[in-house]
């Protein structure tokens, strides 16, 4: 009896190690894991696929000179405490499927950065992140060439969104139903379809520039809340009528260092709640109406533009600041347009320009102000770093 407890311990199975790692925090196959960085890196040609899943501790997922050539759907289900995820020089990567980053609590940055192929960003690709701080989403040196409608549909809390595209395409609703988004910077666009932010709000700043395309009517349509809109260092052939209609809610827009072919006239108006329309600094072949800059804004500013100076023109003379500031290219001899124009052009009569106009003088405006205007506003004008308005039919 006395050598029967020693037969059951040989029966017993061998004790578990307590130090067995667990599978979830094992660095994945082909990748090095950095523990004091938290940093998960998975590099060279032979990375064909993203790793399943990365130690439940790290933060940071670095694809680096692989052979992976998509980013499939739901790609990260398991990854979702990452904070960072960086694509650099990837030359075979070409798409993000749709839900590609779905579930992505934590995530504060996903950036491609030198992937030649990747040139489109197809529609639902950054749909269903939930991320729960703000994101940066940066596309660096990577040839984008379209961007679908949707492709970030139902986005929120977004950072920055910076896309530096090639022959940038954006398809209707590109920017749709997007809930806060601080600075969206977009550069190298030739197409912009209508309607590009449709049911989106909370934008700090929209900056589209270096680019060269034509703005068509209601390419704004839809968006609100939206601190500053500025378009510049690009060639702008025309500006459609109605190409800002559909706005609500805009504290600046502003056009700055463009080359413009043309402004059509009430391209500006249709925005409702504008504090400021800035028109400076550029050169326009054509403005030929004062519909050309008419809009609901508390505060108009059209000066130190270079035009092509005609008779045409003679319209900005009853508005002595705004000639005053603005000046003919060389065919005016660079002439103000109040000069160009009095030296050049046959003047109305001296008893058709006598009507009395109010004036009244703009001297600060908080944003909490301007959203309070009324749409009588709508035929209120203000000229010049002066700071006078000019209210022709209030």
């Amino acid at each position: 009896m006395s050598r029967l407890p020693w037969l059951l311990l040989l029966l017993l199975p061998p004790p578990t190690s307590t130090t067995a790692k667990d599978p979830r925090d094992t660095c994945p196959l082909l990748c090095d894991c950095d523990h004091d960085q938290k940093l998960v890196r998975c590099e060279g040609v032979q990375v064909i696929s993203l790793p399943d899943r990365v130690p439940s501790t790290y933060e940071t997922l670095l694809i680096r000179n692989t052979s992976i050539r998509s980013v499939a759907k739901n790609s990260f289900r398991k990854m979702e405490r990452l904070v960072n995820v960086e694509f650099d020089h990837n030359p075979h990567l070409s798409t993000l499927e749709k839900l590609a980053f779905r579930g992505m609590k934590k995530i504060r940055l996903i950036k491609f950065a030198s992937s030649p192929q990747l040139t489109e960003i197809e529609r639902g690709a950054f749909t269903g992140i939930s991320n729960q701080f703000g994101l940066k989403i940066l596309f660096e040196d990577t040839p984008i060439r379209r961007i679908h409608g949707g492709a970030f549909r139902n986005a929120h809390s977004i950072r920055e969104l910076s896309i530096s595209g090639v022959d940038l395409a954006l398809s209707r609703h590109s920017f749709a139903s997007i809930r806060q988004l601080d600075f969206l910077t977009v550069s190298g666009v030739v197409l912009a379809e209508p309607e590009l932010f449709s049911n989106s709000t909370r934008f700090h700043i929209v900056h589209i520039r270096h680019s060269e395309f034509d703005l068509p009517p209601r390419v704004f349509h839809d968006l609100s809340h939206v601190h500053h809109i500025l378009i510049e260092r690009s060639r702008l052939a025309s500006i459609a009528p109605d190409a800002f209609s559909g706005l609500t809610t805009i504290e600046v827009i502003e056009l700055s260092g463009n080359n413009i072919g043309s402004i059509s006239a009430r391209a500006f108006t249709g925005v409702e709640n504008l504090g400021q329309l800035k028109i400076t600094r550029n050169t326009i072949q054509e403005l030929d109406t004062s519909e050309s800059v008419l809009s609901t804004a508390w505060q108009t500013r059209v000066e130190e533009n270079t035009l092509n100076c005609t008779c045409d023109l003679k319209w900005m003379t009853a508005l002595s600041e705004t000639s005053d500031v603005n000046f003919c290219g060389a065919s005016g001899a660079y002439r103000s347009v109040r000069s160009f124009a009095l030296a050049t052009c046959a003047m109305p009569s001296r008893q058709k320009q006598s009507v009395a106009v109010p004036v009244i003088a703009v001297t600060s405006l908080s944003s909490s102000l301007f959203l309070s205007f009324s749409a009588a506003l709508l035929s209120c004008f203000c000229f010049s770093s002066h700071g006078f308005c000019l209210i022709s039919q209030c």
